[in-house]
């Protein structure tokens, strides 16, 4: 029972990780935050591969860039999105 208990915990905190997204915007959610990341970050890897097409470090840090531009909020470990329970 106890074994069962620990792989149900540990299968749940690992779906809860792949979850994880590390961007943000204040002003959409749900399917249109998918659907304006999509856009924007398109729009972002042309501008930077256009900018530094031979240097990945420099593109990177114009799409980090393009993106907050567009307000958006970069959380490298996941914060993005947290997991709620309803208080007890």
């Amino acid at each position: 029972m106890r074994r069962i208990t620990i792989s149900a915990l540990f299968a749940v905190a690992l779906l809860l990780a792949a979850c994880a997204k590390p961007w943000t915007h204040p002003d959409y959610s749900g399917k249109v935050l998918d659907q304006k990341f999509k856009e924007d970050s398109t729009k972002c890897e042309v501008i930077a591969g256009e900018a530094f097409p031979l240097d990945k470090h420099e593109q990177n840090k114009r799409f980090l860039l393009c993106m907050t531009d567009l307000g958006w909020n970069y959380h490298p470990t996941g914060e993005g999105y947290r997991f709620q329970t309803k208080p007890r």
